[in-house]
């Protein structure tokens, strides 16, 4: 990251009070993967930090940290009043002190039956972002559609796009963008290192999956010098001690393989340990043998007696 951009990022991100990530829906896990990385290391840091995503998929939800924060707007909250049929009714609106009350007076318009109670409420919006982190987005409009009216981009807000692709228009202040890298994810690494901003292990798991997803397990047709340097990097803030690293990935296919028809084999009902000899009567059956053996021998030996007859003596 080039000096300059780097030390205005790290004084806009200081001053922020108000930081929204807002994440492509086109970068697919990858992209929310890094959003959320970055988006917990703001938080980390103390800032008020908000992250702006479509909902992911369950499987995708189960596989990375912070899902549940997606769309919680974190910020100043500002109190508009809001009058329907304003157009027709209003002339203009002032204000003034009663003591310590603010008053604000609505003047009915000529001719106009003025504002009544039931054509008045009230609204919370969050302050606009002083700072955002655009991932995934290659134009002004595609980072706008992400983006609701309530959270309009102010002219004061810096924004610093982070993409592993150019971008089709410049939209940023601040490009952060790697057209060599094989994925957002390590981009996204790449710049927490170099903003030196906080790394935990659930952070750096949500990178690192990123990464790993997005290359096909580290496949050397699509990882790039960079996926392997950064993958390395982020198992040194313990990518491999979280506690989804423990959990399989990859579904046991061993039941799905076997037929539903096929059972397991009954027992047969017979016991062969109980059946099988011990040492003990093994060596009884042998000394019975050897005692069996030693009578035999000391028996005198049958003789038979030449006669014409040739009979055996009995």
């Amino acid at each position: 990251m080039d000096q300059n951009l780097k030390e205005k990022a790290l004084e806009k991100l200081t001053k922020a009070e108000s930081v929204y990530v807002v994440v492509s829906k086109a970068s697919g896990l990858d992209g929310l993967a890094s959003g959320l990385a970055l988006y917990l290391s703001l938080v980390k840091l103390g800032k008020n930090a908000s992250i702006i995503s479509t909902t992911p998929s369950v499987g995708d939800a189960n596989k990375i940290y912070g899902v549940d924060k997606i769309g919680k707007l974190i910020g100043k909250r500002n109190l508009t009043v809001v009058v329907d049929n304003a157009v027709e009714s209003v002339d203009k609106v002032t204000y003034f002190l009663d003591g310590n009350r603010l008053k604000v007076v609505i003047h009915s318009l000529a001719g106009s039956n003025g504002v009544s109670k039931d054509q008045v409420s009230l609204e919370e919006t969050v302050s606009a972002a002083e700072l955002i982190f655009a991932i995934g987005c290659d134009s002004q409009e595609s980072l706008h559609s992400e983006i609701t009216h309530e959270q309009n981009i102010s002219s004061e807000t810096l924004v610093i796009n982070i993409n592993n692709q150019k971008s089709h228009q410049k939209f940023a202040q601040i490009e952060v963008v790697n057209d060599q890298a094989a994925t957002i994810s390590e981009v996204m690494s790449k710049m927490i290192q170099d903003l030196a901003l906080p790394v935990d292990e659930d952070i750096a798991y949500n990178l690192y999956i990123g990464i790993s997803e997005a290359t096909d397990n580290f496949s050397p047709a699509v990882a790039s010098p960079l996926s392997l340097e950064m993958a390395a990097w982020l198992l040194k803030f313990g990518a491999s001690r979280a506690s989804f690293a423990g959990m399989p990935q990859r579904p046991d296919l061993t039941a799905s393989v076997l037929p539903k028809t096929v059972q397991a084999i009954p027992p047969i009902g017979v016991d062969y340990m109980d059946k099988t000899p011990t040492l003990e009567e093994l060596e009884g059956k042998q000394e019975l043998k050897d005692q069996s053996a030693s009578r035999d021998w000391l028996k005198p030996p049958k003789i038979y007696k030449g006669s014409k007859s040739f009979d055996r003596e009995n």
